[in-house]
């Protein structure tokens, strides 16, 4: 059976601002003509929630599908932040529960919009109101941080479709 295919999207805050990726970071900034809006892939997660409220699992990828966005703790820190690893979006699906879980996020509608929560820990994707500020974490729904996204189609989106078998 064929894996099935990433959706491809922009991801947009409520603050007329867009992820975008720089230096191998992703911040947040203005949704102007002159900065493109990073392209995610998105993938459903074959592991499935434990409750429906939690929202639908499923994978993150920039790059081409080459960087897999996770949610880890860096040494020394008791707070996950948000990271990107060399893993491509194609290989994360096939993996076990215990190794997929850092790279699972609960993708769950708040009215229009959409919060994206970490599985592997009870926290919140977030951006700041400061612009080029880096995307992150946060325990709290919409205080002082925004928790809520747009994720809007992207049509034309290229996948690193490298075959690794020679």
């Amino acid at each position: 059976m064929k894996a099935k295919a990433p959706e491809k999207f922009c991801i947009h805050g409520g603050d007329h601002k867009v992820l975008a990726l720089d230096s191998g970071t992703l911040k947040a900034v203005p949704n102007k003509s002159y900065r493109h809006p990073e392209t995610f892939f998105v993938l459903a997660s074959h592991l499935r929630s434990a409750c429906e409220e939690t929202g639908s699992p499923i994978l993150l990828a920039v790059s081409k599908g080459e960087l897999g966005l996770c949610s880890d703790k860096c040494r020394g820190q008791s707070r996950p932040s948000l990271q990107l690893k060399k893993k491509k979006l194609k290989d994360l699906d096939a993996q076990k529960e215990q190794a997929l879980q850092l790279f699972i996020f609960y993708r769950a509608k708040a009215g229009s919009w959409y919060t994206l929560e970490l599985a592997a820990y009870p926290r919140f994707i977030c951006t700041s109101s400061n612009s080029e500020e880096t995307a992150g974490v946060t325990d709290s729904l919409g205080k002082r941080k925004h928790t809520e996204f747009a994720f809007h189609w992207v049509y034309k989106a290229e996948m690193n479709s490298n075959d690794d078998s020679n």
